[in-house]
């Protein structure tokens, strides 16, 4: 499982073919398909969820970026999801914007399900901060093999799990 991630990810920041996201999109090969691993070269498990699994991305270019990935099947809208499942995984959202927001103080936080690169439901929970370098600007490079990478040091990366896993509960 790990490795699936890793090639995916690669794959997003050179630039995926539409064949590739076809396949994808029809839950063949899915990255974000669960049972997925907790801890990759990408991600570290952050917590499990009524509809999700919320994970902090080793590139913080924004301090706690999260990404709430839906786990109960693959799903590529939001319109494939029952009431249901909708009510749930937004609340999931919600919980994780507030943990987010009551541990790492952003001035902004930006919610984006794309699903252009990686076709499985997804939300990226993207704190922004006025010193951020794209502050007032979209946070992803037009290219994305020139999107900022930013690692924090062990520690740091380590406290901010730790506060942020205390927070959800």
């Amino acid at each position: 499982m790990p490795d699936r991630v890793c090639r995916h990810w690669t794959r997003c920041r050179n630039r995926l073919r539409t064949t590739d996201w076809d396949t994808l999109a029809t839950g063949e090969r899915c990255a974000f398909d669960a049972p997925r691993a907790g801890t990759t070269a990408e991600w570290d498990e952050v917590a499990k969820l009524s509809a999700s699994t919320w994970y902090l991305p080793h590139n913080q270019m924004y301090r706690g970026h999260g990404i709430l990935v839906f786990d109960p099947r693959h799903a590529t809208r939001l319109d494939q999801l029952t009431s249901a499942e909708w009510a749930a995984y937004a609340a999931d959202l919600q919980r994780v914007v507030r943990a987010i927001v009551g541990v790492c103080r952003p001035d902004h936080v930006n919610v984006e399900s794309l699903g252009n690169v990686m076709p499985h439901l997804h939300w990226h929970v993207i704190p922004r901060y006025k010193d951020d370098g794209r502050w007032g600007a979209p946070v992803w490079a037009a290219d994305l093999s020139q999107q900022p990478r930013r690692q924090l040091g062990a520690d740091d990366r380590a406290a901010l799990l730790t506060a942020l896993r205390a927070t959800i509960g």
